[in-house]
């Protein structure tokens, strides 16, 4: 009886060993889900430049559609990005640019379902860093 026991933990620690290494995912860059990774050379990666772009139009956008009249921002550069994967992947972009004729920064979150077919993006949020 002690015997069948022990073969019944045994297995179970086994099947939860195995368990917790097949569900542990990891994506092609080596990153676990839910975790921030940061982006390197963010100011020469084109596609984070991009994306920086892409924030920075939407945000005028929905300014303008909300009635905010105000001078838009001009894009200048993103200045550093991380990445976590979720629904997606989620990036934290810190973008420097002009408003109102003056130097500001900002941070932006974009989601993007790169598994969707129009490789869906979207803007979560957009706020002056204080």
């Amino acid at each position: 009886m002690m015997k069948n026991k022990l073969k019944i933990l045994a297995l179970s620690f086994l099947e939860i060993t195995l368990l917790l290494i097949i569900f542990t995912p990891i994506n092609g860059y080596g990153m676990v889900v839910g975790g921030k990774t940061p982006v390197e050379d963010v100011e020469k990666d084109k596609a984070m430049q991009a994306l920086g772009r892409f924030a920075v139009k939407e945000h005028n956008k929905n300014k303008k559609n909300d009635g905010d009249t105000s001078n838009p921002i001009k894009f200048s550069q993103v200045v550093r990005a991380e990445k976590q994967i979720v629904s997606g992947i989620k990036y934290f972009l810190t973008i420097e640019g002009m408003e109102n004729g003056k130097k500001n920064t900002f941070d932006s979150i974009v989601l993007i379902k790169p598994w969707s077919k129009s490789k869906d993006k979207k803007l979560l949020s957009f706020s002056p860093i204080q």
